[in-house]
């Protein structure tokens, strides 16, 4: 996502892609659906990415802009948190909407390669597209007109790069529930090692993420606590103040920059 907008602020929740899946497995869990059938739940989430994919494409195939873009990501991410909101308040059953807080704060408890499993043939296809594009976000870092003029199919490259985010954020959200700003962290800490190449940084990224999450699960099951500590809720306590810490770096650096 840094790549294709150009933006060292971007990530995958740009495209609404997280809260749709998160919205289809609260409906798993609010309709009992997850409690019948152990399948139901990440069946659930990664049908609530494609739906938002479906929507997304749909804005984007007649040559729709990066605003577009933008703008239709952030719909589908506002009505999905607000749909997720209402399933919470009318749920008659307290037990189900802890469950369903707790699902929402993200978590690798009682995970098995049974997940690995379901989530790898997404995942697997979300990396093929995406280091499929890894030329075009190269040649997108002098402008989008070069690009074009190197032979780069701008609007195809957007809408492979947004199909492959939304395809695998949702198969990882479909077994471990939502964790947030891994994907926003994991290229700030791959870029001292490999450059800024945003072709040759992909690679590099899914690795440290990978590591980042390993990490953060350890440390909360090593922690002294009564309960275990969620790791959306530490990537969050990481990944936040990072974030807040780019944007005031951004403006120091570009003060006349209005983006």
């Amino acid at each position: 996502m840094q790549g294709l907008l150009r933006n060292p602020l971007a990530e995958p929740a740009i495209f609404g892609a997280p809260q749709a899946a998160a919205f289809g497995a609260v409906l798993a869990l609010y309709s009992g659906f997850a409690d019948a059938l152990s399948w139901a739940l990440p069946a659930a989430a990664i049908a609530g990415a494609f739906l938002s994919v479906v929507a997304i494409l749909l804005a984007a195939r007649r040559g729709a802009g990066l605003v577009t873009l933008i703008l239709a990501g952030l719909a589908v991410s506002s009505l999905a948190g607000a749909a997720t909101s209402l399933a919470i308040n009318l749920s008659p059953n307290p037990f189900a909407v802890t469950e369903i807080v707790f699902w929402l704060m993200g978590s690798f408890e009682d995970r098995s390669m049974r997940h690995v499993a379901l989530a790898l043939p997404f995942l697997a296809l979300s990396a093929a597209l995406l280091l499929r594009c890894a030329p075009g976000y190269r040649a997108l870092t002098l402008g989008e007109e070069t690009a074009a003029s190197l032979g780069v199919d701008v609007a195809r490259l957007r809408r492979l790069s947004v199909a492959g985010v939304a395809i695998g954020v949702g198969a990882g959200v479909a077994v471990s529930g939502a964790i947030g700003f891994v994907g926003l962290v994991a290229p700030h800490l791959a870029r001292p090692l490999v450059g800024a190449d945003p072709g040759r940084i992909l690679l590099p990224s899914a690795v440290i993420g990978a590591a980042l999450l390993t990490a953060a699960d350890i440390g909360v099951r090593l922690a002294p606590s009564a309960t275990e500590i969620k790791v959306g809720v530490v990537t969050a306590l990481i990944g936040a103040p990072l974030f807040l810490w780019l944007i005031l770096a951004r403006r120091a650096a570009f003060p006349d920059d209005a983006s």
